[in-house]
């Protein structure tokens, strides 16, 4: 069957802070898949519904042999869209939906990390502001963020304990559970994996395996850490590649392809670290639907590698169809 006979949906929007994102992220990759050659279809979702050129649609209508999800935050990030292509037999790009439901919550996903063996940092759940003196015996400074968001919405570094309840309060406008981590110093790195049997430097398929990508070095120029401004207002240096020692890199290729098993994650993700000053890396977010808009971290890192952005979700497609139709023969 030739790629033009098969229909790809990208879905894109969401519901979350991330809306505008993801519909950058979903322009990226619906150019990418017409380019491939397929029929491709650009649907949005808002809490009305699926919408495709401005018409409510219904997904299951649509004859989909395949779905891109692009929606970064909640629905698409956090197992709700999965479990609806699930049900509906739809073949997909994202993680299933107890592995993106797990990677969201970032409490959750850092006790099982934790419990590994991976390196994370010091981190405490809450459902309110429990006081000041709640935080005698921490390090400041800390983050406080919510426990289940992206592109860090809602996140406050908090050097003065004085400046707490505000950050939970700001954390609350995001949703109702409260991360509090320690804050890890050193430099920030993001390393990008994928899963696929193709190898896109031989251009060989040599069997399914997790690969690294390339990892960036995230240098904010205008404030303390890597904020929405920083990802996507252009206030952050990205190098790619990073510039760390060899012994180092590989440590954190190691890691993230180790994590990326674990937890059986699917597609491209994105794991990101802080490299401390003993050179030791602690692991501080898994992002199971990482942007692919201009200004997002995963395409340049393929473009490093000189891995099509078209080539790789083409080879993604056709393989996560293949796996599909095996499953249910």
């Amino acid at each position: 069957m030739e790629n033009g006979a098969k229909t790809v949906v990208v879905l894109a929007g969401g519901y979350s802070s991330e809306h505008e994102i993801s519909l950058a992220s979903g322009q990226t990759a619906y150019a990418a898949f017409d380019a491939a050659g397929y029929r491709t279809l650009f649907v949005i979702v808002t809490r009305s519904g699926f919408s495709l050129n401005g018409q409510n649609v219904r997904l299951e209508d649509l004859n989909a042999d395949y779905v891109f999800n692009s929606i970064h935050g909640s629905p698409g990030e956090d197992g709700h869209i999965s479990g609806v292509l699930e049900v509906l037999d739809i073949p997909h790009s994202t993680c299933p939906t107890f592995q993106s439901a797990l990677t969201f919550n970032k409490a959750q996903c850092n006790a099982v990390l934790r419990d590994a063996g991976i390196r994370v940092p010091k981190g405490e759940l809450f459902h309110k502001f429990p006081g000041n003196a709640a935080f005698q015996q921490w390090r400041f400074p800390l983050f406080v963020k919510p426990n289940c968001a992206g592109s860090s919405h809602g996140v406050s570094r908090v050097v003065d304990p004085v400046e707490l309840e505000a950050a939970f309060q700001y954390a609350f406008t995001e949703g109702s559970q409260i991360l509090v981590e320690e804050a890890i110093s050193g430099k920030e790195v993001g390393c990008g994996v994928v899963r696929s049997s193709y190898n896109f430097d031989s251009k060989n398929n040599e069997g399914v395996k997790s690969r690294t990508i390339a990892i960036t070095e995230i240098v904010p120029t205008e404030g303390a850490f890597f904020d929405f401004e920083a990802k996507y207002k252009g206030k952050s240096q990205e190098i790619t590649p990073a510039r760390i020692p060899t012994a180092i890199g590989k440590n954190i290729e190691a890691i993230s392809e180790r994590v990326y098993d674990l937890l059986n994650l699917k597609g491209i993700v994105r794991m990101d670290f802080i490299i401390e000053e003993n050179d030791k890396p602690v692991l501080i977010e898994v992002n199971s639907i990482p942007g692919l808009s201009p200004a997002s971290i995963i395409p340049q890192q393929l473009n490093s590698r000189n891995w099509p952005l078209v080539e790789v979700l083409r080879a993604l497609a056709e393989e996560h169809m293949a796996a599909h139709k095996e499953k249910n023969s």
